[in-house]
Order: C-alpha cells, then sequence, then structure tokens
C-alpha cells in the first residue's frame, strides 16, 4: 500500500532538543475546569435542543460542525493560552485556516477538540465528549477528555499513567490481560482520509474484523480502550485535535498507540494512518490483519 506520508515540522522544530520547562502542577485541575464550564456554557444547553441554524457542514454532507463546536473552541482558546503560552491547533479554527496545520512550531502548545462526536450530538446521541492535549514539540505530554453527560474526565500525563475521574472516585486505570486474538477485539475502525485504491483494500480488511463497530467519537473510543471495555481504534488519517489526546490516553493505559505505516509515535504534523490498541501485541497482530505497505 504505497503512499507518501506527510510530516510537515517548521525550522524551529529541527532545532536540537531541550528540556521541557515545567508546567504549573495545578494544570491538570484547572483545564479540568476549563472543560466543564466550555461544556456548561455552549454544549449541553444545545444537546437534543439544537435549531437548524446552529448547525452547518464543513467537508462534506455528514462533515457537521455547530455553533456549540465554534463556541466552546473560541472561548477555551485564549484560556488555554493564559494557562500555558504557546500555540493552539483547534479543530474548527484549522477547518477555517487549513494551513495551521501546515508548520508546527517547537515547544508547547494546544490541541482542541471542542465537540468529538458532532455527528452523534447533532442525532441527539450521548457518545460525545471534548479533548484538549498539551504538546511538547508536537507530541501530546497531557491530554484532558471529558464526558460532559456522565461529568467523567479522563485524564494522562506523559509518564504518569491515566486516571478516570467522576463524582464518586479517582481510578488509576492500568490495561491488562485484554485479548491479543483479532476475532476476540472490540474497537472502532474508518478508512477516511485514504485515496483509492488504498482505500477500497483498506476498507475490506477493516469490514473483516469481527469486532468492529461504530462509535462515532474518537475520545469515547480512547476512554473504552483505556478503561479496558474495548481494543482498537483504526483510523484512515490523523488529526491534531483527535489523536494527540487519544495516543496519549492510550499509551499511558499499557496500550500501544502509533502511525500504522511504520509504527512511529503520533506527532501532530502527520497526517497518515493511526492505530491504538489495548496492548503491543495486539497493536502488531491487527496491523498484520489491515495493513499492507
Amino acid at each position: 500500500m504505497a503512499r507518501t506520508w506527510n510530516l510537515t515540522v517548521n525550522d524551529a522544530a529541527m532545532v536540537p532538543a531541550v528540556t521541557r520547562p515545567p508546567v504549573n502542577p495545578a494544570l491538570k485541575s484547572i483545564i479540568a475546569a476549563l472543560l466543564r464550564e466550555a461544556s456548561d456554557r455552549f454544549i449541553l444547553p444545545r444537546f437534543q435542543n439544537l435549531q437548524s441554524q446552529d448547525i452547518t457542514t464543513k467537508t462534506s454532507d455528514t462533515d457537521f460542525v455547530t455553533i456549540a463546536d465554534q463556541q466552546a473552541e473560541a472561548w477555551l482558546t485564549p484560556r488555554l493560552l493564559i494557562e500555558q503560552p504557546g500555540f493552539v491547533v483547534g479543530e474548527e479554527a484549522s477547518a477555517l485556516e487549513p494551513a495551521i496545520r501546515n508548520s508546527i512550531p517547537s515547544g508547547y502548545g494546544w490541541t482542541i477538540d471542542p465537540l468529538d462526536g458532532t455527528k452523534n450530538f447533532v442525532k441527539g446521541k450521548p457518545a460525545f465528549c471534548s479533548m484538549v492535549a498539551l504538546l511538547w514539540d508536537g507530541q501530546p505530554v497531557a491530554s484532558w477528555i471529558w464526558q460532559p453527560l456522565t461529568e467523567t474526565l479522563f485524564y494522562a500525563a506523559e509518564g504518569e499513567g491515566v486516571i478516570r475521574i467522576n463524582a464518586h472516585d479517582e481510578t488509576r486505570l492500568v490495561l491488562a490481560n485484554r485479548p491479543v486474538e483479532i476475532d476476540q477485539m472490540y474497537g472502532s475502525g474508518n478508512s477516511l482520509g485514504l485515496k483509492e485504491p488504498q482505500k477500497s483494500a483498506f476498507q475490506a480488511r477493516l469490514r473483516s474484523l469481527a469486532g468492529r463497530r461504530f462509535t462515532g467519537s474518537s475520545g469515547i473510543q480512547a476512554c473504552l480502550i483505556a478503561n479496558g471495555e474495548e481494543d482498537f481504534l483504526i483510523h484512515g488519517d490523523s488529526t491534531p485535535w483527535d489523536h494527540a489526546p487519544v495516543d496519549l490516553i492510550c499509551r499511558e493505559a499499557g496500550g500501544h498507540a502509533a502511525m500504522l505505516h511504520d509504527e512511529s509515535r503520533f506527532h501532530v504534523a502527520m497526517k497518515a494512518p493511526f492505530m491504538a490498541v489495548s496492548s503491543a501485541t495486539g497493536w502488531r497482530k491487527l496491523r498484520s490483519a489491515v495493513w499492507c505497505d
């Protein structure tokens, strides 16, 4: 499956690595509070209450964006930069100005997916969330996935693992004893972003997966993997706002996440197929089943 994969970073990202400056240790709770407030202000009041004028589309008739997406991202962006200066790659800003993705600076940055699972949200289905990731040199070092309907936060920090926080408890998540045989795995996969003839071949392999289903939200699927409920997420393309938080949440829980074509670690400048699986062994077996170089 031949293809040239895009990785474009600016010259600043090519300088020798420097020690990452520390961040405010209170950032974990500060960002969680911002996500909660954004959802309370802009998302939850419109759940199952959208008007026709609140919904538009982007790249296709099924690629929805709502006023909730737009307002939540616009509200979050300056507040994230106050807490940790750097750059921001937001889904809705990038839809209006795609060149944002073409030059990723070094140092600290943020990704924002204000409403992941917008199609579910538009249809009044509960599988949606809000996601933010803190980057260092284009790779995630902290991730927040907020599920507003259940008031549940999944938080990961590089080298520190994943915790699930709700009103009742705070639980550290560690994956163990997940299935590694393909016919015993459950998860979500799509071929969006691939070009023909690669797309059809990849799609046919995805259809052969007995446990494949359609969550409709990268963030919800990452939480299911980290929670030990499901096993894989396979996407034909990667985006900063979807895959930065997903990558870190899945890896820090003990799973394996990487680019499908060469198993390299995710970077926000990459535009290529991505897969996260509940174990490294399962990742490699699943790659053999769905991918052909």
